[in-house]
């Protein structure tokens, strides 16, 4: 199949036309419409009159978040809530949600017909939320939390619950899918299985594939090999998603549903992509002006209608809360509150890692930026953990790839601000504290754990040796317990080749023993990545690697060990050195997902390194898990439980 190309003017600010008379006119006509359906809406008794005029006016959304693997079965993580898709929701929905507030004002974000983002979960039902991802979703109206579908695997069993139990229920006219590339075979399948069940449903793909697969500069349009729209072209992969929002899509979501609100009928609620690219191209001014770098890649029939997004440079603090509209359900075994796994938030201050090793999709090469709360975004990063304590989290923990970007001076200016909050809360006479306008229980703030990621070179080659001393105080004093440092080899040989060595100068493994020791001499448990198939490694590597982490497990200066296999991802350095972007299969629907791949996190045939036999493998999960014991990461994922 050859799919032509139409790129579309860019959205930026300001917008600089008006709609024209016959487009006024056909706005006034909708809202007359939506008029009507609000007055002839059948009333739920269970719901208010006010709940009942956001049914009749808004569609029903689902997000729907890729899981990694195909089975529970001896699947080795700690599922985490889905950051990425809460991020990239949060000024979509809270624009939904300040329609509903604002009623069918002019001055609504939508005052049309709106996604069915209405109703924030309550603090009731935030603490009533188990671990699960799977959500219930038989109320007659959901809140946010309840509109995303996280199943952390997917096989036949849970694809019939999603039909039978969620699709029949919800009956979404949008459907959201998340994938990073290894779920992306996944996200094929739920989009297949939307298609087959609910044909007339939009079908959206976003998330770090698509962020790694499609790119737009001034050149125009560059798709990867395994993009999906690359793959649809090529035969490979059906039709089976309409739209695709790549970059910094946190405006460019909320663009895209604003124009699905417009293009959809008001009285069936049916929708086409021609009439959602003809609303995207005509009513660019409704939208209002974006902010960040994204694309929008719609395909309708044989063609792919490209519209980019060049807005304000992106405010990551004057976004919305990702846990706002979402509960907090994830626990991590390295906090403990009382006797139980904590309730663990995850946050993130930056949007992407400063640095670019080679292997990493996380950089600001693959990103395509580096954009920081920085200093003049503490406060509100103070303000954001008030709020996720209030929201029930009894642990942070901070994804970034390195903590504040590495800058040692916000830090420092973080961890003196959070430990006045800290003493705020010690000094207080009263249960409850206010600070910063945001009421909560003493106690919540004290008990509050967290962790964050560093580097060994952050910590170990510093000019003067005070600076790391002084951050790790700093941090551990605000109440920091855990941190994550990526070892990734304990070889010479292999690191030597990897970016993040940035001081060659003194051996690998006398600066991770000097990181390690300096965080635990600070009293911060440490857990670490090792991570095999770099280029250098070899039998011997790897012996090398798992010998020298034993003694540092044995010497208790690793809490935890995770180890790794290398595997390809679409746009990173090493996948383009080693000539695999257009080998990588990161789609077909045979899996081959089996022993020694399923012991290791990602790690499939079709995208292993080429570094590593299958040998290898079978070597690395035998001896790590026998000579690391119980430090070695093999926690298996709870079993997914369909409600």
């Amino acid at each position: 199949m050859t799919l032509t190309t139409q790129i579309h003017p860019d959205y930026s600010h300001p917008t600089t036309f008006d709609l024209t008379g016959l487009q006024k006119a056909h706005l006034d006509l909708r809202r007359a419409a939506l008029r009507e359906r609000i007055s002839a809406w059948e009333r739920i008794p269970a719901l208010s009159g006010e709940e009942n005029q956001w049914l009749a006016r808004s569609f029903p959304v689902l997000a729907v978040l890729a899981p990694v693997m195909s089975t529970s079965e001896e699947k080795i993580e700690f599922p985490g809530d889905p950051m990425c898709l809460y991020s990239a929701l949060s000024y979509a929905v809270d624009q939904a949600v300040r329609s509903r507030e604002m009623g069918l004002s002019p001055d609504a974000p939508y005052n049309d017909l709106a996604p069915q983002w209405g109703f924030r979960p309550s603090d009731a039902y935030r603490a009533a939320v188990d671990d699960n991802g799977i959500r219930h979703y038989d109320a007659p109206l959901l809140n946010t939390d309840q509109t995303v579908f996280d199943p952390r695997v997917w096989n036949e069993t849970v694809k019939t619950y999603f039909v039978e139990k969620v699709l029949a229920k919800v009956k979404p006219k949008v459907v959201l899918v998340s994938a990073v590339s290894p779920g992306h075979r996944y996200a094929i399948d739920i989009a297949r299985t939307v298609r087959a069940h609910l044909p007339d449903c939009l079908v959206v793909f976003g998330g770090r594939h698509m962020d790694e697969t499609i790119h737009f500069d001034d050149a125009g349009l560059r798709l990867e090999p395994s993009s999906t729209p690359s793959m649809i072209a090529s035969g490979q992969v059906e039709p089976v998603a309409d739209f695709f929002v790549s970059g910094q899509g946190y405006y460019a979501l909320d663009i895209l549903m604003k124009a699905i609100a417009l293009a959809m009928d008001v009285r069936g609620q049916t929708v086409s992509v021609e009439a959602v690219v003809e609303a995207l191209a005509g009513y660019r001014s409704r939208f209002g002006p974006p902010a960040g770098n994204a694309v929008i890649v719609a395909r309708a029939s044989q063609s792919l209608h490209v519209f980019p997004i060049r807005g304000l440079p992106l405010d990551l603090p004057s976004l919305p809360s990702p846990y706002k509209a979402f509960a907090i359900r994830a626990r991590f075994p390295i906090f403990h509150t009382n006797g139980h796994v904590s309730r663990t938030a995850h946050f993130m201050v930056t949007n992407a890692c400063p640095f670019h090793c080679l292997y990493c999709s996380e950089g600001s090469a693959v990103v395509g930026s580096f954009i920081t709360f920085g200093d003049p975004g503490i406060n509100n990063a103070v303000d954001r953990m008030l709020e996720y304590a209030r929201y029930g989290a009894e642990a942070i923990f901070f994804d970034d790839s390195i903590f504040w970007g590495g800058n040692v001076g916000v830090i420092i200016n973080f961890c003196r601000a959070w430990s006045e909050v800290r003493r705020q809360a010690e000094a207080a006479d009263a249960p409850v504290i206010e600070v910063m306008g945001c009421r909560v229980e003493a106690r919540k703030v004290l008990d509050l754990a967290w962790g964050a990621q560093l580097t060994v070179d952050f910590l170990a080659s510093r000019k003067r040796l005070e600076e790391a001393v002084l951050v790790l105080d700093e941090m551990y004093r605000a109440g920091c317990s855990y941190l994550y440092i990526g070892i990734e080899s304990m070889s010479e040989a292999v690191i030597k080749q990897v970016h993040k060595n940035i001081n060659p100068k003194k051996p690998w493994d006398e600066r991770v023993r000097k990181a390690l020791g300096l965080a635990r001499y600070s009293g911060i448990r440490v857990g670490s990545s090792i991570l095999f198939g770099l280029d250098g490694e070899t039998p011997e590597t790897i012996e090398e690697t798992i010998a020298k982490v034993e003694e540092l497990v044995d010497e208790d200066m690793l809490f935890i060990a995770s180890p790794n296999i290398l595997t390809y991802h679409p746009n990173t350095e090493i996948t383009h050195a080693h000539g695999m972007e257009a080998k990588l299969d990161y789609h077909s629907a045979n899996l081959d997902n089996r022993p020694p791949y399923v012991y290791f996190e990602e790690a499939f045939p079709a995208v292993v390194s080429r570094n590593l036999s299958e040998a290898d493998i079978w070597t690395i999960h035998r001896q790590t898990g026998e000579r690391w014991g119980k430090k070695r990461n093999l926690n298996p994922m709870p079993p997914v439980e369909l409600k």
